[in-house]
């Protein structure tokens, strides 16, 4: 016996060590994953890039402001953009010695940043801490033997610093949306545009770089010709084309011919694009030799190999991936879209038109089959009691006397009884009349007969009314999707643009924040997100905290965004959608299921948002030194028939902040209060800082480990300059 406890407890604890190693390589795996996820990959490869990027062979501002521009915008990569940086600038003529000048630099900058922070409650001006991290970097020079052009080399360094700074600013925001689709905002033409200038930028990085005796550098000049030129046209063909003299022909004396034949390259490679793609690439191939026959015998450095090298993996690219990035820069409105014949319209239009028919005559069935409830009834109720009659007076000798001759009278005993035992529950011997019981011989049995049909009909009320109530939300989600065709083909038929499409340009962009952690003892939140873009003058942000916590918390969550997210794509009105998603809720099996909704519909035109509560949090408004708190309790979704929605209507003023919770943020008494306080006492931060330091500021108060599930969404409108 001891012995099996012995090896009983040894192979427990076996059993646990290997459990222990597993959680711990899976821990590892995940923080390994999450270091290397693309966006990171992005940063790093253009920090490593920008470490080395020089202009004139002093220059070189870029890997710098590039790590300064991370440290405040994505604190927790900085590390791995600094690292890039200084591996960059140590490959670079200076090698190590000047990466770690450049070190020095940007830790007197961090530590600048974070004296501000702890002191002043803010981070320093962007030009002030530009100004500070260029010239540190160039210290060593101007301490040894300055002269004239070390104060020129170090003004245009300042000059271009504040110039990356501006442009990598939009860029670095928008780098984590660059893999995910599903996440991705409205991108503005202006943060198009630094996304192009930052990789640009980075091609300077490539100077010297060789493979094969071919310069890289030049190759991906070439090829940021081709694909612009070939997917957006002449106008962008053109304009990447002095981008591309402009990195390759610096320091050249011949540098305007660069300029004017790669330019032209990019002309006649978008204007021979409606040829296809081998049109577009004739078209830079029978360019390219201006820049030989202008440029004197003795030029150097004129890449002719590079550009046929990119030509042939401009070529190479599968046709459909082109076609799949040209309908994307379309849905940006950077593509050119051709107009659909006059009778594809009109076919389109007969077509929805028919659908929008067929599913108003579906609603119209499910709507009928729901009224015809009180003739089911009756019936139902005859043979019930015809199954009384068989159950209990088959073997009766006087059952022809009670079911034949006092038919009628019987009937009404039996419905009164049925009746009685309804509204009292139970139907007893008593509740018979007198000379009723001295009649029959088995007035026991028949009451208990009575008490089970009651229940029997209890039961099958209960579920005609699910039934019922499901045929219902089929036969308006029928009829409402009929309205959406009809409308649908209202505009194709008036040659209409679709939705999002020719619209009041918005006034506004959204910067938006974003952070989310896991409940204590929890590998997975149960919370879910989600950001959806409703044309291009309305953004809606959704949260929502599914029942519990853990892997089903996050499906329903999960469930119920989704739900939400198709229904309003398809043009549904939010009542509709809430009503919908609640009582598909409902109809699920099994065990209970519900979960909040926390919605914000935000106007980029009119500056205003439309609060949409189920279940969820106050949300907060920050107005300077003024914090607003909006919402009142209520049910979530799929716990009553009837939904009920706490709707807020707010006018937002620019550089308003607003700050949405689940539930996690509350304190042990359920309440926000310290939230508002919180918010009260911080500066006007960037909302991705923001919502960092309310999801730390909430751990903290639990000791460090969240009670429940924390997702923070915070925003803030700022107003586009026209």
């Amino acid at each position: 016996m001891e012995g099996t406890t012995f090896a009983h407890e040894a192979t427990s604890t076996t059993a646990g060590g290997s459990q222990e190693r597993l959680n711990a390589l899976r821990s590892f795996y995940q923080k390994g994953q999450a270091l290397f996820s693309a966006p990171n990959t992005l940063l790093a490869l253009a920090g490593f890039l920008l470490g080395r990027a020089e202009i004139l062979g002093e220059i070189a501002p870029f890997g710098a402001i590039f790590w300064l521009i991370a440290l405040r915008e994505k604190p927790k990569q900085s590390f791995l953009v600094a690292a890039a940086v200084l591996a960059g600038r140590a490959t670079t003529g200076g090698g190590v010695p000047e990466a770690f000048v450049l070190l020095g630099a940007m830790a007197a900058v961090w530590f600048m940043e974070g004296f501000c922070l702890r002191i002043f409650k803010r981070r320093s001006p962007l030009l002030l801490a530009t100004a500070v991290l260029a010239t540190l970097s160039r210290l060593p020079v101007l301490l040894s033997a300055p002269q004239l052009l070390d104060a020129v080399y170090l003004a245009l360094e300042l000059i271009i610093g504040f110039l990356a700074a501006v442009v990598m600013l939009p860029a670095m925001r928008l780098i984590d949306f660059l893999p995910r689709s599903r996440d991705r905002p409205v991108i503005e033409q202006e943060e198009l545009l630094a996304l192009f200038l930052l990789f640009f930028l980075a091609m300077f990085g490539l100077k010297s770089v060789t493979a094969a005796g071919l310069s890289v550098e030049a190759a991906a000049c070439y090829l940021g010709i081709l694909l612009p030129a070939y997917l957006l046209g002449v106008g962008w063909g053109a304009a990447m084309g002095i981008i591309s003299g402009t990195i390759l022909g610096l320091g050249n004396p011949y540098f305007y011919l660069y300029i004017g034949s790669l330019s032209f390259s990019g002309f006649w490679t978008g204007l021979l694009k409606p040829f296809g793609r081998w049109g577009s690439a004739a078209g830079f191939l029978f360019s390219m030799p201006v820049l030989f026959l202008l440029a004197p015998g003795d030029t150097p450095g004129l890449y002719w190999r590079e550009g046929l090298l990119s030509l042939v993996i401009f070529l190479a690219i599968p046709a459909r991936r082109l076609h799949k990035l040209s309908l994307q820069l379309e849905e940006l409105g950077l593509g050119e879209s051709e107009k659909a014949p006059e009778k594809t319209r009109q076919a389109v239009t007969g077509r929805i038109r028919h659908l929008a028919k067929l599913f108003s005559e579906l609603s119209l069935g499910f709507a009928q089959a729901t009224a015809a409830r009180q003739s089911r009834e009756d019936d139902e109720r005859s043979s019930l009691l015809e199954d009384l009659m068989n159950r209990v007076c088959r073997s009766c000798l006087f059952r022809r006397r009670c079911w034949e001759k006092d038919l009628h009278s019987h009937h009404r005993l039996i419905l009164d009884l049925l009746e009685r035992a309804e509204r009292e529950g139970e139907a007893v011997t008593a509740h018979l009349p007198a000379a009723f019981r001295e009649r029959c011989h088995q007035p026991e049995a028949l009451v208990g007969a009575i008490n089970n049909l009651q229940e029997l009909m209890v039961v099958n009320r209960f579920w005609e009314q699910k039934v019922r109530e499901g045929k219902e939300l089929v036969s308006g989600q029928l009829q409402g999707l009929a309205e959406v065709m009809h409308d649908l083909a209202r505009e194709v038929e008036e040659d209409r643009f679709p939705p999002g499409v020719g619209e009041q340009a918005p006034l506004f962009n959204l910067e938006l924040g974003l952070a989310q952690k896991a409940g204590w003892n929890q590998q997975v939140c149960g919370d879910y997100y989600s950001l959806l873009e409703l044309g291009v003058r309305e953004q809606v942000i959704i949260l929502s905290d599914g029942m519990g916590n853990g892997p089903r918390a996050a499906a329903e969550s999960k469930a119920t965004i989704v739900l939400l997210e198709r229904l309003l794509e398809a043009g549904f009105k939010k009542e509709v959608v809430l009503r919908s998603v609640n009582s598909l809720l409902q109809l699920r099996t099994g065990d209970e299921t519900f979960a909040t909704v926390d919605m914000a519909l935000i106007d980029l035109v009119e500056g205003e948002v439309e609060l949409l509560k189920i279940g969820a949090a106050p949300s907060m408004i920050k107005r300077e030194k003024e914090v607003f708190r909006i919402g009142a309790p209520s049910l979530p979704l799929g716990i009553l028939s009837r939904v009920e929605v706490e709707s807020y209507l707010e006018k937002l003023q620019p550089n308003d902040l607003l700050v949405m919770v689940t539930d996690g943020a509350n304190d042990p008494d359920g309440e926000l209060t310290w939230l508002v306080s919180f918010l009260r006492m911080m500066e006007n931060s960037p909302p991705q800082i923001v919502a960092d330091r309310i999801l730390e500021e909430a751990a903290r108060r639990s000791g460090g480990r969240l009670r429940d599930d924390l997702t923070v969404a915070a925003c803030r409108l700022i107003r586009l300059k026209r």
